[in-house]
């Protein structure tokens, strides 16, 4: 089974795109939907030991990316109860 999906994009996109597919002699539309199936896990949330290797170094980029600049933030003991002095506020 199959759906249609429209999608508005500038000319200019579109003309690449439907440049590259003609080199490729392909349409847009599937040049287009080469792309998508090629960047999207499978419907079945299965993937393969490569798929899975390469999204798993793509993840590690942000590895250690962000600093909150509290050096206990993964203190499990205040983040419960910062939650709790939140939780237990009046609304």
């Amino acid at each position: 089974m199959s759906k249609t999906l429209t999608l508005e994009i500038p000319d200019e996109v579109f003309s690449g795109f439907q440049k590259i597919a003609e080199s490729k002699g392909e349409t847009a539309e599937k040049f287009v939907l080469e792309i998508v199936l090629k960047n999207f896990p499978k419907n079945d949330g299965s993937l393969s030991e490569q798929e899975k290797n390469d999204a798993l170094k793509k993840l590690m980029k942000f590895s250690g990316a962000v600093s909150s600049g509290n050096s206990r933030s993964a203190d499990n003991e205040q983040i419960d109860a910062e939650l709790a002095a939140e939780y237990g506020k009046d609304l």
